[in-house]
């Protein structure tokens, strides 16, 4: 299956932070050059595209919670990186690494969620809270809505994801949270041919016709629901978001929607490479 050959590929460059954080950089420029360019295109760059890529992913892989600070730290050993300050903040933000950044944003969904031929994927949502409630009426973050999760009511946004049974993010959506998730789903079933038109299992918040789904009370037909087979399944979904989690998705200020494309698309690869 495609699925193993992605997961054997990614073990080459798997990193932990046990290996010291220049092994680590290593290797993920190594990955990093495989999608993106390693190449100084004008003479004011300090730093490729490719090992850009590498350092802000090895962030995610010693769980540091603010890009800026982590980009000072490694700062301190090689003077020569670029300083790290949004668009706007500096007369020479243009070669600043944030911009740098979203420059490539795009190209890392892609290399994020490429195509490949699964049997089964496990469909599920969490949420992404921009400020907290009490905060909400004087929130201008851009599309962010409320929204209800497991944990109560929310502000923000709300990540849905399709996750392999052995645990790799292979397609996500980032919608408002008042979205339901049922129609965010369809969404994502746009790409349902590009990965093999695998089974989608879902919970009972997916209680429609093309889930896999635990049947309600009511429920007069046969869902393809089998507790043994798919309960564990469900299970490896909720430890993905806990290591999302762990990663710190939900720590920081962002201003804007880019901010946050961002750091979602960093933490799903950052995931996908350290649990191939």
């Amino acid at each position: 299956m495609q699925e193993s050959k992605n997961g054997v590929g990614m073990c080459r460059y798997r990193p932990h932070r046990s290996l010291g954080q220049r092994e680590v950089i290593r290797r993920l420029h190594r990955w990093a050059k495989k999608h993106f360019g390693d190449t100084k295109y004008r003479p004011h760059q300090k730093v490729s595209d490719a090992l850009l890529v590498a350092l802000h992913l090895s962030r995610l892989v010693y769980k540091h919670a603010y890009p800026s600070i982590w980009w000072g730290l490694l700062r301190e050993t090689r003077p020569w990186l670029p300083s790290y300050r949004q668009a706007g903040r500096s007369p020479t933000f243009g070669t600043q690494a944030f911009t740098r950044m979203q420059k490539v944003l795009d190209t890392l969904v892609a290399v994020a969620t490429p195509n490949q031929r699964l049997q089964q994927v496990v469909i599920d949502s969490a949420p992404l809270p921009v400020c907290r409630p009490k905060r909400m009426a004087r929130c201008t973050f851009p599309e962010a809505r409320w929204g209800y999760a497991t944990q109560g009511e929310f502000y923000g946004f709300k990540l849905h994801v399709w996750i392999t049974p052995s645990g790799q993010i292979v397609q996500y959506a980032l919608r408002p949270a008042n979205l339901h998730d049922t129609t965010v789903a369809f969404e994502l079933n746009r790409r349902w041919g590009d990965f093999g038109t695998p089974k989608i299992i879902g919970d009972k918040g997916y209680c429609c016709l093309g889930f896999v789904f635990p049947p309600k009370k009511n429920t007069t037909y046969d869902t393809g629901w089998r507790p043994e087979i798919h309960g564990p399944m469900r299970k490896r979904v909720e430890t993905v978001f806990s290591q999302l989690v762990e990663a710190h998705l939900r720590v920081g200020q962002l201003k804007t929607m880019a901010s946050l494309r961002l750091k979602v698309v960093l933490a799903v690869l950052a995931h996908n490479l350290a649990h191939p």
